[in-house]
């Protein structure tokens, strides 16, 4: 497994790019974390919600990022 901060491992932020009234966020504002490998895309919580992670990444199959985690994935669940 690698870290989600290794420098071979690239992530981004999306934001929204929708007025308010279609998604409740400035069009400015972090709405996806992104696999810049595969695509995958999981939504980022709101404000009051701290359940995103790199690990909730829908990764294809063939991702060579598929097997990035967080150090809270491995601590909790691996060891």
């Amino acid at each position: 497994m690698r870290s989600f901060s290794s420098p071979e491992t690239h992530f981004k932020i999306v934001p929204s790019g929708s007025p308010p009234t279609v998604d409740g966020l400035a069009i400015s504002e972090p709405k996806w974390i992104e696999c810049t490998e595969c695509g995958a895309q999981v939504r980022i919580d709101g404000p009051d919600g701290h359940q995103t992670t790199i690990d909730n990444l829908p990764h294809d199959r063939d991702c060579s990022q598929r097997d990035v985690t967080s150090s809270y994935f491995e601590e909790q669940l691996v060891r």
